[in-house]
């Protein structure tokens, strides 16, 4: 009566547990390498409170967008309070331009634009004021054109608002990434 019994059943019921254990190994190695974005690493090493974007200054700028971008900029990483100290400065150069994209046949006028907002920046020891690195940054925004002047004004200056919001979260990235990476290779 045993040889009735099919040898493979055991066979079939382990194959699906091990198809799950080896899709979930390369997920649990891939874990090894990765750290937290926001938070603190389990382990913190000498140097690490450099991480923290609360501890950035962002100098002051010339233009409205340029003041959209440091504000919002500002509160991503201050999170709304003055931090204490500052160790980092980020001095910001910040442009926008528009342009007309699309004109009505009939009309002979434009009914689309985009504002590109443009920003540069620089990050430098707030003791030293060594310049540490920089880079570049921009976003694009579109917006609808009227035939009432003042709504097209409200348009392109809602437009620039926009694009200087993405440039802001791109900026706040950027650096962190930046402090990230001097303060590795400081450890090495």
């Amino acid at each position: 009566m045993s040889s009735d019994r099919p040898v493979t059943a055991p066979r079939t019921r382990a194959l699906p547990a091990l198809a799950v254990l080896a899709g979930l190994l390369p997920l649990a190695l891939a874990g090894c390498t990765m750290q937290p974005l926001y938070g603190s690493a389990a382990v913190v090493e000498p140097g690490a409170e450099n991480f923290s974007l609360s501890s950035v200054s962002v100098g002051d700028v010339d233009s409205r967008v340029g003041q959209q971008v440091r504000n919002h900029l500002l509160f991503l990483m201050h999170g709304g309070n003055d931090p204490v100290e500052y160790r980092h400065e980020v001095r910001l150069q910040v442009t926008s331009f528009e342009k007309q994209t699309s004109a009505h046949t009939r009309l002979r006028d434009t009914t689309a634009g985009t504002v590109t907002v443009n920003a540069s920046y620089n990050l430098f020891d707030a003791r030293t004021q060594q310049r540490l690195t920089g880079g570049t940054r921009s976003a694009t925004a579109s917006f609808d054109r009227t035939s009432q002047s003042f709504a097209n004004e409200r348009a392109v200056r809602d437009a620039e608002n926009r694009a200087g919001r993405d440039v802001a979260e791109q900026l706040r990235f950027a650096i962190l990434a930046d402090m990230r990476r001097l303060v590795a290779e400081a450890q090495f």
